[in-house]
């Protein structure tokens, strides 16, 4: 197990962490015949999907570089562009969802703010990393 943390791990973990919870807060709420309809990121469509499976190679990620699991990534795509690679796939995932929401006219719920928060911070540890 690596003996040093980067100021990178921290952050991301922290943002994955933070990634984790917002798939089950609401992301977005409407009302369809006399029902109000709240969803969160697994209800969203399939890009609430990606997006926890972003979060999840994160932490896969975090996992396999603090020596907790067996590395069957790094040998085939470098640790650096793999983080990348999965934050900018949660970015992406939760941006497209957030313009696809409010073009529907559907009422924005804090879970989406916060996914995008938590991607933004992945990101920034992406970033910090290289």
């Amino acid at each position: 197990m690596p003996s040093h943390i980067n100021r990178a791990e921290p952050i991301g973990a922290a943002s994955a962490a933070l990634g984790l919870l917002v798939t089950f807060l609401p992301w977005y709420a409407f009302t369809a015949a006399n029902t109000h309809v709240s969803v969160n990121a697994f209800r969203a469509s399939a890009l609430g999907d990606v997006y926890f499976l972003a979060i999840a190679a994160v932490i896969l990620l975090l996992l396999i570089g603090r020596g907790f699991v067996d590395d069957v990534v790094t040998p085939y795509i470098p640790e650096t562009p793999a983080h990348a690679a999965a934050a900018a796939l949660a970015m992406g995932s939760v941006l497209i969802q957030l313009i696809a929401a409010r073009a529907t006219g559907r009422s924005l719920g804090v879970g989406i703010f916060l996914a995008l928060l938590a991607a933004a911070g992945l990101c920034a540890a992406a970033v910090i990393r290289r």
